[in-house]
């Protein structure tokens, strides 16, 4: 019939904080403002690269980690999701890191 397993939790967790991260740097620069509030400059610079590295760094560690615990056999949807998830992680992680780039560092005046 096929192994039964299910993803462990620290896979869950490793999956989620990708998106906690970018989620954090979308509010830390004010969704993009090119003049945000709610920190100083170094904060939104510095800092929202160095989550968005974590981020895409962690999501590549949840990939694997989901393709080593995928069974050989049986049921692989969740751990295709869970992939995907991780994929769409770093991609995003990327995006968001080209949008400060844009915004903040290559800005005319």
């Amino acid at each position: 019939m096929g192994e039964k397993t299910k993803p462990s939790k620290t896979l869950l967790i490793v999956t989620f904080i990708p998106i906690i991260l970018n989620v954090l740097v979308f509010i830390v620069t004010d969704g993009f403002n090119v003049h945000p509030h709610l920190a100083s400059p170094f904060i939104y610079l510095i800092g929202s690269f160095v989550m968005l590295v974590i981020a895409t760094f962690v999501a590549f560690i949840g990939y694997t980690m989901a393709k080593d615990e995928e069974p050989e056999w049986g049921s692989k949807l969740q751990f295709k999701i869970i992939q995907a998830l991780n994929l769409l992680w770093v991609l995003l992680s990327i995006v968001f890191a080209l949008m400060l780039v844009f915004v903040y560092l290559l800005r005319v005046a």
